[in-house]
């Protein structure tokens, strides 16, 4: 399928890559090498509070948190969204129905292409939780959900976002949504290497408000954990440390690294009771591409050196395995892997299970 004339993907130069003849939605950024250590090390399991287990995500990550936290509500009690979507918002339509309604596609209008999926959505994720291939979706009332949308973001449209908000508050989530600020499609960090509006890889944005520098990672830590002890700005105590994938099943197929990163606190290394965070990248972001520079860039870390907070970083690889085609290493939210999984965002979804099975390591829960 050829994109219609005059549609163009909102990016400065890396956007225009090609998914089966269909551009892909996609977060990029160029780096320096490496993340994490050297030494690919086994994901251990932390004294994890059962309350403070959380995802967050960037675009095609942010699609995926949503999935994520969906799918396993009982597990994760807060979701931070970036340029994500609705559940479920690409449908069973593969990349050209993700493409065409929930983002990654910028029209001659200088706008997000965007048809909303919201009712579809919200039936889909009924039916699901019904038949218990989702967790209920009670438990989502009363979650804290923070959401970020800039007002010049050409590849999610704002709309979008508006849905997504929409569709936490009908199931009683507590939702926070930023969406004032003049920012382009990225996720928002003091650590930003980019301005407020700028468009480009590595999409990663610092903005300001009365003067200021924004934290976007702060207002959400707040609503998740309460009151914070004062960010890292120094050398971290904690250890960031590259982990093997593979025996939680990443592999071509599922289009996911043979390694990840995670971050763990000096207190959390030594027993003390701590929270999880589960951060998930946008497409173009894995880390063979651009090194560190999500893991770093995020602002997240140093906040979880001082609060008390693991943070594992699932890596994907571009991968053209058989029955997968996914060029730009996105998370799957619209179900490419193994030729196409309809499951994709439910529990037994091919990459959804890859990464509950890292959450259950750090957890320990089953």
């Amino acid at each position: 399928m050829r994109m219609t004339p005059g549609r163009r993907l909102a990016s400065v130069a890396v956007l225009a890559l090609s998914l089966a003849g269909v551009t892909a939605l996609a977060v990029a950024g160029t780096s320096d090498a490496g993340g994490g250590s050297a030494t690919t090390v086994s994901l251990q399991g932390y004294n994890i509070d059962p309350a403070k287990v959380f995802v967050v995500g960037i675009s095609s990550g942010g699609f995926a948190a949503v999935q994520m936290h969906v799918a396993h509500s009982s597990t994760f009690k807060g979701a931070a969204v970036y340029a994500g979507g609705v559940y479920w918002c690409a449908g069973a339509g593969g990349a050209a129905s993700a493409l065409a309604n929930c983002g990654g596609l910028t029209l001659p209008s200088n706008q997000a292409s965007y048809n909303s999926t919201l009712a579809v959505s919200e039936a889909y994720l009924d039916a699901q939780s019904s038949l218990g291939t989702i967790d209920p979706a009670t438990n989502l009332r009363g979650q804290p959900v923070y959401l970020w949308s800039g007002t010049q973001d050409v590849v999610v449209n704002p709309l979008e976002m508006a849905d997504l908000s929409s569709e936490y508050e009908r199931y009683g989530a507590n939702v926070h949504f930023d969406n004032m600020y003049p920012a382009a499609h990225g996720w928002e960090s003091p650590d930003g290497e980019l301005g407020c509006g700028t468009l480009g890889s590595p999409y990663m944005v610092r903005c300001s408000a009365n003067g200021a520098v924004y934290d976007s990672v702060k207002t959400w830590l707040t609503m998740f954990l309460g009151s914070l002890k004062p960010r890292n700005d120094g050398a971290l105590s904690g250890t960031l440390a590259t982990f093997d994938q593979t025996e939680f099943g990443a592999s071509p197929t599922v289009s996911m690294s043979p390694t990840g990163s995670v971050f763990v606190p000096k207190a959390c290394a030594g027993g003390d009771q701590c929270g999880l965070v589960l951060a998930l990248h946008g497409c173009l972001q894995e880390a063979s591409l651009i090194g560190n520079r999500w893991v770093t860039e995020a602002g997240i870390n140093a906040w979880a050196d001082t609060n008390k907070l693991v943070v594992v970083y699932p890596d994907t690889i571009a991968s053209s395995a058989p029955g997968t085609t996914n060029p730009n290493a996105c998370f799957d939210w619209w179900g490419y892997s193994n030729q196409y999984d309809p499951n994709y965002a439910l529990k037994n979804g091919l990459q959804m299970s890859v990464l509950y099975a890292m959450v259950q390591r750090v957890t320990g829960r089953p």
